[in-house]
């Protein structure tokens, strides 16, 4: 199980590791209020909430959010309000991600600590040596080091203890580290603070714990300015106040976001994403889908009396949803106008490019308009004369793509 760099936090202070003051926030204006509660002048750090690493070098789905990853140094607190904009309900790319990225539903907005020097260190288990391994590496200032692609091809700038069992530092390692580091504090300092850091990862049965970076400020003071932790499932019915730290799941974060836009979603399988405007339409697919046997990942039903720019965020929660492996727009026009949703799949198109395959098949109102509208983009969507075929059409796309 793993849980927000927040929550981690949490448990860091609880046990006394040095951790910059944060608080969460679901909003634009909630990341605003919060950063001037934490400071009133700034700077903050303003932080993408995924259980992912590599954040500061990733890149965001939507191009509203421009090149900058998803930590942010914020100098004002319109820059806070602004980057929070940018991040909230946007999806996030990085090395530990898929290529669709992962939702950011929450930012955390922290105060910003100058520091001097900066170091990854984890506690892992080590299942080839049954032991626990320490791992240090120095970090650059600007924090675009990916420790995987340093232990292929520089190992020998990572320093690794074998810890066995030990449940505390000892005078030999604590010698090596401080003098990897260059420490210039008092090594019962820089003991102390890899002690609480061991007593967490066995207290809370952890695999895998990770912080990236440790900062160390000009009063050699130690911080940590992130923090990662993985807990053994096997192990979490001794630990209830860790289940209820479960994050909610990605399936909850759409629904979330798909009921602020009030659209009806359901999850079902992995396949072919569905976007309709009625239930009726909706049973429909389903029925011609169990006929040519093709599976059903999700289902979203837009209704009547939508605009483009909403119909263009439905279709880019369905297109991010990673058990999504090709899309079928079913529209039976009415009060919902197909030249609507003509828009707002180009809309969707440009933002985030087509990375899976879409068949679309119009009815009713402003049809023709639609095809037209799709046929003049020259992008790669297939449209359908009927729900039978563009479940065919999708089904085959899929199995081609793969």
């Amino acid at each position: 199980m793993n849980i927000y760099e927040y929550q981690a936090k949490g448990i860091f202070k609880k046990f006394g590791v040095n951790v910059p003051s944060g608080l969460i926030a679901y909003t634009p204006m909630e990341a605003q209020n919060v950063a001037q509660k934490l400071s009133p002048e700034g700077p903050w750090i303003v932080k993408a909430q995924v259980r992912a690493g590599g954040r500061n070098i990733g890149k965001f789905m939507d191009k509203r959010a421009g090149k900058k990853g998803g930590i942010r140094l914020s100098k004002t607190p319109e820059e806070v309000y602004n980057n929070a904009e940018e991040m909230i309900e946007n999806r996030l790319i990085t090395a530990q991600t898929s290529n669709r990225g992962m939702l950011v539903s929450r930012v955390y907005i922290e105060e910003y600590i100058k520091t001097f020097q900066k170091f990854y260190f984890s506690l892992v288990v080590n299942g080839a040596t049954a032991s626990v391994m320490l791992l240090l590496a120095p970090v650059t200032p600007n924090g675009d080091d990916d420790i995987v692609e340093m232990a292929t091809h520089m190992p020998s700038q990572i320093l690794k203890i074998d810890l066995g069992f030990e449940k505390s530092i000892h005078a030999e390692a604590l010698s090596r580290i401080a003098d990897f580091m260059q420490f210039h504090g008092k090594k019962s300092q820089l003991k102390s603070f890899i002690n609480k850091l061991l007593d967490i990862f066995y207290n809370y049965d952890a695999t895998k714990l990770e912080i990236n970076p440790i900062g160390i400020d000009k009063n050699d003071t130690l911080w940590a300015l992130d923090a990662k932790i993985i807990f053994d499932d096997n192990a979490l019915y001794r630990h209830p106040d860790i289940l209820r730290l479960r994050p909610m799941a990605e399936i909850e974060e759409r629904e979330v976001v798909v009921a602020k836009f009030g659209f009806d979603y359901k999850e079902l399988n992995t396949g072919i994403g569905i976007i309709t405007n009625g239930n009726g339409v909706a049973l429909n697919i389903i029925t011609e889908a169990q006929k040519c046997d093709a599976d059903i990942a999700c289902s979203l039903n837009i209704k009547g009396g939508v605009d483009r720019d909403k119909i263009a965020a439905s279709i880019k929660l369905i297109m991010t949803n990673p058990s999504v492996d090709g899309i079928f727009i079913d529209i039976v026009g009415g009060f919902t106008r197909c030249n609507l949703v003509a828009d707002g799949i180009i809309a969707v198109a440009n933002d985030l490019g087509l990375n899976i395959p879409i068949v679309v098949r119009f009815e009713g109102t402003n049809k023709d308009e639609a095809v037209n509208i799709l046929n003049a983009s020259q992008l790669p969507i297939q449209i359908a004369d009927s729900t039978y075929s563009g479940i065919m059409l999708a089904k085959a796309a899929i199995a081609e793509d793969l």
